[in-house]
């Protein structure tokens, strides 16, 4: 028998507020049993893992030693980054190179670091 991932857990101050912005990432809606003010709101998207958010009290002091990594779906990750800013994200480190390659990391409007690596017309 093995474990399957059934979360990625964010922790902030305001989880539906965060899963509003994450859900506008994923292009998935905040799953409708929650509300603002919830302790806990869940996004499902098809295919998993839920992202789930929980308030917690203390705000966040040091890198995240586990992080999403996300790749572009149907643009190229320069654009991505770019409506990836629009939605309030903020970017901590740029890893692009001249040649293309490379990734960015991002902070979530909590704070949370993830990655924007290339898509798949980037790699090829």
């Amino acid at each position: 028998m093995v474990s399957f991932i059934r979360n990625v857990s964010f922790d902030c101050a305001d989880p539906y507020a965060l899963a509003r912005f994450w859900s506008e990432v994923v292009g998935h809606p905040v799953d409708p049993d929650f509300a603002p003010g919830d302790t806990e709101v869940v996004i499902e998207p098809p295919g998993g893992p839920r992202l789930y958010f929980q308030a917690v009290a203390e705000a966040k002091t040091v890198k995240n030693r586990v992080h999403v990594c996300l790749q572009p779906g149907d643009r190229d990750r320069d654009a991505e980054v770019d409506r990836l800013h629009t939605l309030g994200a903020t970017t901590l480190a740029d890893h692009r190179t001249p040649d293309g390659d490379g990734w960015v990391v991002l902070l979530d409007p909590a704070g949370n670091e993830f990655c924007l690596t290339r898509s798949a017309a980037e790699r090829e």
